[in-house]
């Protein structure tokens, strides 16, 4: 049965709220976080602490003492001087925050129901003009949204079940399935976010539901040993951006079940849901969220929304029929790397600010990991900089003026400094033009043996090279005159040929090349003229001669 939050605070003392503790204990640390935070009465104030357990009791302290909590998403320092210009006094693990005295019977542990509509909470998000936005959500709304998470994934979970979550309750999914969920439910939760694949194996032998994020389910290793956990594994939820599909397989491999992902934000709440078991199915809509598509954006709404009007997402979506819909990608320049959500445009005009640069962009990059990148014009200051201590030396006086300003796993990777940014026939930069900048030509070589006359070299044929797509439609194959051109390129590097190729002979493709094949470059040289092979595990891809006139 489940307990409605408003009335949270007044349930049977016996209850599990995590593993050892009751209600009744879980209580005094809400009374005591109410005596500390009463004399803030009408106030706002940060809240921040690592141990779940602890934080729900503030949380709900903080409600009992009429104080409204704002939960930051993390405490970069620019992140925590946001706050204090908001006038918010700090709670819990941030810097000089109020703490709680530890619970003893002094403690007035009587709590009374608590107003559905008064009480708020504050999260943040990134928004579109890339300043994180604070995101205002009422008891009511999250009510009715654990509401619906028990309707459809309750019969999933053992009452005695504990949840476990990689997630940080920070953030309203985390805060949503780690905590209020299970304490509607009365189920226990674990108070220690789990940060490693060996605190997974350690899981059971009781039942055991987990909250995760494709950050963490697609690194999971086959070397360990999965079988306690297999065992004792209810339901395992996924959320924060799309679970790649060979990561979802990869579960049900392992785990002997798909995951459930869920879709949503923190201004929507949960939307819909589905099983991530690799096909990609439609989204089905949770309880109570009505949805249309509206010029193929996605809108939506919910009792989990603070009015009953439709709120328009940047979601790009398809009606799927039968009631569900498929996502299309987003319409915004907001990217996910590792399910926080990175404003593009944020990073850009925090790099615009900068003396060393005159232009500048930012974009993500495609692959098994979304990478952000910068095409730069340097300033006479940059340019001074480059000319005079490298690369290297502005890339990182660029990283320390973006540190502090942006998450760590949001410091662009990937550099170019240009005289120019590439324009179009109406003077536009587009993103596929500044994308061509970061696709390399060949991999880089790892010379293993480099003499007057012969070299080895060993080369990665990455999926990220330009030239597997667009040759072959619907298969990535590594073109033969590719290869011919690595040779020149090689060649070139090892014996410092200057003269252009004049003839090729004795030329012969015995096997395809496809993304991920480690190929040997073996190469020699005779007056005019280049010899070469490459070979991999599977025998001899290619050979040759390349014949070259005298430099001009």
């Amino acid at each position: 049965m489940r307990i409605p939050l408003p009335r949270l605070c007044s349930v049977d003392a016996t209850a599990s709220v995590s593993p050892g503790i009751d209600h009744a204990q879980w209580r005094l640390r809400v009374g005591a976080w109410r005596e500390a935070l009463t004399a803030h009465a009408g106030n706002d104030v940060a809240l921040a602490c690592d141990d779940a357990l602890e934080f729900s009791a503030a949380l709900f302290g903080a409600w009992q003492a009429g104080v409204t909590p704002w939960l930051p998403g993390d405490t970069l320092p620019a992140t925590l001087d946001n706050l204090r210009e908001r006038g918010l006094i700090f709670a819990g693990d941030l810097p000089g925050g109020i703490c709680a005295i530890r619970s003893d019977g002094s403690i007035d542990a009587r709590l009374g129901a608590l107003d559905a509509d008064t009480c708020t909470l504050v999260l943040f998000t990134s928004g579109s003009t890339g300043e994180p936005a604070a995101i205002r959500k009422s008891l009511r709304q999250l009510d009715a949204e654990v509401e619906a998470l028990e309707s459809v994934f309750g019969p999933l979970i053992d009452a005695d079940a504990v949840i476990h979550g990689t997630v940080s309750h920070q953030h309203i999914y985390g805060l949503l399935f780690r905590i209020l969920w299970p304490l509607s439910s009365a189920r226990a939760f674990a108070p220690a976010r789990i940060a490693y694949n060996e605190q997974l194996t350690t899981l059971g032998p009781g039942p055991v539901a987990l909250v995760a994020s494709p950050a963490h389910l697609k690194r999971l290793p086959d070397t360990q040993d999965w079988q306690a956990l297999a065992s004792a594994l209810r339901v395992v939820f996924s959320s924060g951006g799309p679970l790649p599909v060979d990561a979802a397989l990869t579960v049900h491999r392992l785990w002997g079940q798909a995951a459930i992902e869920v879709f949503g934000s923190t201004e929507t709440g949960g939307v819909a849901w589905r099983r991530g078991d690799g096909s990609r199915a439609p989204w089905q809509p949770l309880p109570g969220v009505q949805w249309r598509v509206q010029d193929g954006l996605l809108d939506v709404r919910s009792p989990h929304l603070p009015s009953n009007d439709w709120w328009s997402t940047s979601d790009r979506a398809h009606d799927a029929g039968a009631g569900r819909f498929e996502l299309l990608g987003r319409a915004d320049r907001i990217v996910k790397l590792e399910e926080r959500r990175i404003s593009l445009d944020a990073i850009q005009a925090r790099l615009q600010d900068s003396d060393l640069l005159d232009d500048v962009r930012v974009l993500a990059l495609p692959g098994h990991r979304i990478l952000l990148a910068v095409a730069a014009v340097a300033s006479m200051k940059g340019q001074a900089l480059l000319d005079g201590e490298g690369r290297p030396a502005l890339v990182e006086r660029l990283r320390a003026w973006l540190a502090g300003h942006c998450d760590p796993i949001a410091l662009p990777r990937r550099w170019r400094f240009l005289d120019a940014l590439p324009a179009d026939a109406r003077g536009k930069t587009r993103e596929r033009d500044l994308a061509a900048l970061f696709r390399p030509l060949m991999p880089t070589p790892d010379w293993q043996l480099r003499e007057h006359a012969k070299a080895t070299a060993t080369l990665l044929a990455g999926t990220e090279l330009a030239a597997f797509e667009g040759h072959f439609p619907h298969l990535h194959v590594l073109p033969g005159v590719v290869l011919v051109d690595w040779a020149v390129r090689l060649g070139r590097d090892a014996f410092g040929v200057a003269g252009d190729m004049q003839c090729m002979e004795a030329l012969k493709f015995q096997q395809l090349v496809r993304p991920g094949t480690a190929l040997t470059a073996e190469l020699d040289w005779r007056p005019g003229q280049i010899g070469f092979r490459f070979t991999s595990a599977r025998g001899v891809h290619a050979s040759g001669r390349l014949r070259f006139g005298e430099a001009p």
